[in-house]
């Protein structure tokens, strides 16, 4: 991809989740969350439930802190030191930027159908734009160093990793859906931002 077609996906990524901060709050974006919330919460059930509260731990802070070390280790042990530095550039970039946003649109969460306690700000979610990051990270450096079934299969599971950790907030409880999505464009953009400042090394 070139230099050109990543700023175009940081220019998107950044319209989108404008227009999303914008109109997050308005009778379509509340009618959106509303619509979203009751659908994902109409599946409740003991196993769902047991399902989503172990995937939501995948993203806790302690957790992603754990498997970005572990991941940017075994990177190195393979010699994959560019891999290794993109991935640490986005995870830093997601764990400066969501903190900042929640403190600039301070949304407070839903308080109904909790099914966990939880603080703290909103939009968007650190679960969402967290787990874009790390996967769609992984997804990225899957892309580049493996081939065939194993390159197809990490970036499918990592996928399925974001679409899960993701739709367990709204789940659970603690995040409307316009948060998820944001986050999820947050994360994205972390990634693509990433390799456009490595720009020259990754394609050495």
């Amino acid at each position: 991809m070139s230099r050109w077609k990543r700023i175009s996906l940081l220019i998107i990524f950044t319209l989108i989740f404008g227009i999303i901060a914008f109109f997050h709050e308005s009778r379509l974006g509340k009618w959106i969350d509303n619509e979203v919330y009751e659908f994902i919460y109409s599946s409740e059930s003991f196993i769902t439930t047991t399902l989503f509260l172990g995937v939501t731990k995948i993203a806790e802070v302690w957790a992603m802190v754990c498997l970005s070390l572990l991941l940017i280790a075994y990177l190195m042990l393979k010699k994959l030191n560019i891999e290794a530095l993109f991935f640490a550039i986005a995870m830093s970039l997601s764990s400066t930027l969501n903190p900042l946003l929640k403190n600039i649109f301070d949304r407070e969460r839903p308080t109904l159908l909790r099914l966990i306690d939880i603080s703290g700000f909103s939009f968007p979610s650190g679960h969402a734009m967290g787990s874009a990051a790390f996967f769609g990270s992984t997804m990225y450096i899957a892309n580049r160093v493996l081939d065939g079934k194993s390159r197809g299969f990490m970036i499918g599971l990592s996928a399925l990793f974001i679409i899960l950790i993701s739709s367990s907030r709204v789940y659970l409880g603690v995040h409307y859906p316009t948060d998820i999505i944001a986050g999820i464009i947050g994360g994205a953009f972390c990634v693509v931002l990433s390799t456009l400042i490595l720009r020259h090394k990754l394609l050495a």
